[in-house]
């Protein structure tokens, strides 16, 4: 009677939620959890298949990617991918999407959750994508969250596929006897070098790491004298192309997505890893690959009669270096309009765009730069220390400053927002460009 109850009422929640014009993704698992407090722990004993996404960057993205394609290929899921990836979103998720028919459950889960949310849950598989700075006002030190991580999964039977070229990432596999490994070849791709590096000590020892080659920051062919090293991939890109679309070829397919960035090939094989380890053959993958496009903000392309713009979230500084990189790309004049908020939900620290390689603006064709958010100001002062020429213009109000990109009528908008900037930055586009709202 109080399952009924909990999911009846969340069910209820969300319907009122909708008509208001909000969103309602935690609210529904919020309710339900007060009436059950272990309806997610009874809902999940219904599927075969949980599969969690985790990482600091690109788990939002993995996830859409595997769940497109589930759902392409006529395979129902559940699948939080209007991205409340916190017990209480995966809860609404479970109650909203689940049905007796449903046996799979595509999970993004904020890194943070995890040891929380395995008291209640325990998936079959988990993909990691990466480790970053991030939120270090909720998650500490790298070492420190790979550590609550790795404790929380130990002895769970869990297979773990790992992004081997991240030696964080890789250092997961003292968690579980079934370990996959996925990743990049070298030289795949000339990525672009920055001067942000999280660490290039090893996470066994201590010691130097020696790089046979770097992708970009830490991640690449490493080795260290205790014997930590990069493991041997099962399912592994060898060559791909940007142009501005990330092509690649694997298993003899040829894949032609609709994702940007070159950063992007790394989700792509995580994704084609899970779907693999799910019994996807290569057609049912390439049918769901060619045919996601991003509308969440991640890599997100606008376009009308006289402009262009892009989208991309980025909420640290691996995730702005990569927004930056890709404006690099754009040959065209250029505005941009970067906001930082500090939400609880943002992280309140937000000395991290300071880490972040602003200086390579100066290379780029601007004729301005708009500032926007909470900390709207802590923007403007770290431009003028990167020296930035173009004129930096303050709006702290997030829907004005993203129209004010409007007004430069022959420029190419980037649009960078952080976490919870992403919203009101999406919804404004989503009006100056299509005439609605999100």
């Amino acid at each position: 009677m109080k399952r009924w109850s909990a999911i009846q009422l969340a069910k209820l929640t969300r319907r009122t939620s909708k008509a208001l014009g909000k969103n309602g993704t935690n609210l529904p698992g919020k309710v339900a959890r007060t009436i059950d407090k272990n309806i997610l722990k009874k809902l999940a004993t219904q599927v075969d298949e949980i599969v969690f996404i985790s990482g600091t960057n690109g788990k939002t993205t993995t996830s859409n990617l595997i769940g497109h394609t589930l759902k392409k290929n006529g395979i129902k899921i559940i699948h939080n991918n209007e991205g409340a990836n916190m017990a209480p979103g995966i809860t609404s998720s479970f109650i909203l999407q689940g049905t007796q028919e449903t046996k799979v459950a595509i999970i993004e889960i904020d890194e943070g959750s995890i040891p929380r949310v395995l008291n209640e849950i325990t998936p079959t598989m988990m993909v990691v994508t990466n480790f970053f700075r991030d939120q270090m006002d909720r998650f500490g030190e790298i070492d420190i969250m790979v550590d609550n991580i790795a404790k929380a999964i130990q002895n769970k039977g869990i297979k773990l596929l790992l992004n081997a070229d991240d030696p964080f990432v890789s250092r997961l596999k003292i968690a579980s006897k079934h370990v996959i490994y996925y990743g990049l070849k070298a030289h795949a791709h000339e990525f672009e070098q920055s001067t942000m590096n999280e660490s290039k000590y090893c996470p066994n020892c201590g010691k130097l790491l020696y790089y046979d080659y770097i992708h970009y920051n830490q991640l690449g062919h490493y080795y260290c004298s205790c014997g930590f090293k990069r493991e041997a991939t099962k399912y592994e890109i060898s060559k791909f192309t940007v142009n501005p679309f990330i092509q690649f070829s694997l298993e003899n397919q040829i894949y032609n997505m609709k994702l940007a960035g070159d950063f992007n090939a790394f989700n792509a094989i995580a994704a084609y890893s899970v779907l693999r380890e799910l019994g996807l053959n290569d057609d049912s993958i390439k049918k769901g690959f060619e045919t996601y496009t991003s509308d969440n903000g991640r890599m997100q392309y606008f376009s009308n009669e006289s402009k262009e713009a892009m989208i991309n979230l980025a909420k640290n500084p691996a995730g702005m270096n990569a927004s930056l990189s890709v404006g690099e790309q754009i040959r065209d004049n250029k505005v941009y309009v970067i906001s930082l908020n500090d939400y609880p939900a943002d992280g309140r620290d937000t000395s991290w765009i300071y880490d972040a390689d602003f200086e390579k603006l100066n290379d780029q064709q601007l004729e301005a730069i708009i500032v926007t958010g909470t900390r709207a100001e802590e923007l403007q002062l770290r431009l003028k220390l990167a020296e930035i020429k173009a004129p930096v213009i303050l709006e702290r109000d997030i829907h004005k400053a993203t129209a004010k990109t409007m007004d430069f009528k022959d420029c190419y908008t980037v649009a960078i927002p952080n976490y919870t900037s992403l919203e009101p930055m999406l919804e404004q586009l989503n009006y100056s460009f299509r005439g609605k709202h999100k």
